[in-house]
């Protein structure tokens, strides 16, 4: 049965490609055999199947490629929803017919047909997400600099003229673009505050969200803005179960560690992931249990750092890296916390990497599977065999 209690974030694209596996050992307490349901997201003209579906062999680290859908252009980026019936992914075009798109999802048979496609009057959206009712479905456009909220109906399809949350321009002297650039759209732990992260200005942007009688998810008039090191770029941020946020700064390479302020949240700590100056590091996610933090770096060295979190502050401290395929833009920890899949864009590869638990540093694998420009990777259950 698809169990959707297992789902952890991630995804990545991927196309038809055979695929090479070799078992890496595991001690016998560890040998426990699931196969976990994995989507993947990826670059791609609307003719091929540009989000697919695969089976994940936990006892081995096999990746076998199991469906997936096209019609949808450039569908770089998905997240499924908690009934783990619908999952939604944005068509990452540069014009401001741009597209969120939702597709059923049947875990039983691993088929996906898409239902839904609709405009999001803003270029490029980069990031999609879920509001934690689930009445919603936001998307960051990163072109068009602002983020695009629709309602939904009950079977989950955006409905009537979307919310369109827009920002200000900034100083192009002292910020990364001086323009509005977003490229994440996130919610607390609390499901209290909508969070965009604006690459172009330095800032996020934070909403505490409305009541459920309210027809709108957020007032545009109760935004607060936490400021950034200038050229930051702020990019993907996750929150520990006690609220802190850690955000990954695409330009800068470093990580912020956010303390929340209320309906707020002050930057206490950067630290560097990026030590090579690539100016690209991508995604950023904990382990299951939150002793460790990994951060995606492009463009130079590429590779995933490895942060110890202090379980009392939750400061970070650097204490591992791994090289990886070229342009790990995301990734994706197994939801047991033994695996991390890498999204490699450049060689076409979803690579594979085993995890110490205990040390929190990954070894490479020879598992992979061939697929063409991968971007996104999400977990999305546990598979029938």
């Amino acid at each position: 049965m698809y169990r959707l209690n297992q789902i952890i974030a991630a995804a990545a694209a991927m196309s038809v490609g055979l695929i090479s596996v070799c078992c890496v050992g595991h001690s016998s307490a560890d040998s426990r055999s699931e196969s976990l349901i994995l989507l993947s997201g990826s670059y791609s003209p609307s003719d091929s199947m540009g989000v697919k579906v695969w089976r994940f062999d936990t006892s081995t680290g096999q990746l076998t490629r199991a469906g997936g859908v096209s019609g949808i252009s450039n569908p770089s980026f998905v997240h499924v929803a908690d009934d783990g019936r619908r999952v939604y992914s944005v068509g990452e075009d540069a014009s401001v017919q741009s597209s969120v798109n939702m597709i059923a999802f049947d875990a039983d048979s691993m088929r996906m047909t898409l239902e839904s496609s609709d405009t999001t009057v803003g270029g490029a959206p980069c990031y999609v997400n879920l509001s934690p009712d689930g009445r919603y479905v936001l998307t960051a456009n990163y072109h068009g600099g602002n983020v695009t909220v629709y309602a939904l109906d009950q079977a989950g399809k955006p409905v009537g003229d979307p919310q369109i949350l827009r920002f200000e321009h900034g100083d192009p002297s002292t910020q990364s673009k001086g323009a509005p650039r977003l490229h994440s759209v996130t919610f607390t732990p609390d499901s209290a505050l909508l969070v965009c992260a604006d690459l172009g200005t330095d800032r996020l942007h934070v909403f505490p969200l409305n009541g459920a009688g309210s027809k709108t998810l957020v007032d545009a008039d109760r935004m607060v803005d936490v400021e950034l090191k200038p050229n930051s770029g702020p990019r993907h941020i996750v929150y520990s179960k006690r609220g802190t946020g850690y955000l990954i700064n695409e330009i800068s390479g470093e990580v912020a560690v956010l303390e929340r302020r209320g309906d707020s949240f002050e930057p206490v700590q950067y630290i560097a992931s990026d030590t090579a100056g690539g100016h690209g590091s991508g995604d950023i996610h904990l382990s299951p249990d939150e002793r460790f933090l990994y951060t995606s770096n492009r463009l130079k060295a590429d590779g995933i750092a490895v942060f110890a979190v202090d379980s009392v502050s939750g400061r970070l401290t650097r204490t591992g890296y791994m090289p990886t395929g070229p342009h790990p833009r995301n990734f994706a920890l197994s939801p047991d916390g033994r695996w991390v899949l890498v999204a490699c864009r450049d060689n076409d590869r979803i690579e594979v990497y085993s995890r110490d638990s205990l040390t929190g540093q990954l070894t490479p694998s020879e598992h992979y599977a061939a697929t063409s420009n991968p971007v996104c990777l999400k977990f999305a259950g546990v598979a029938d065999d």
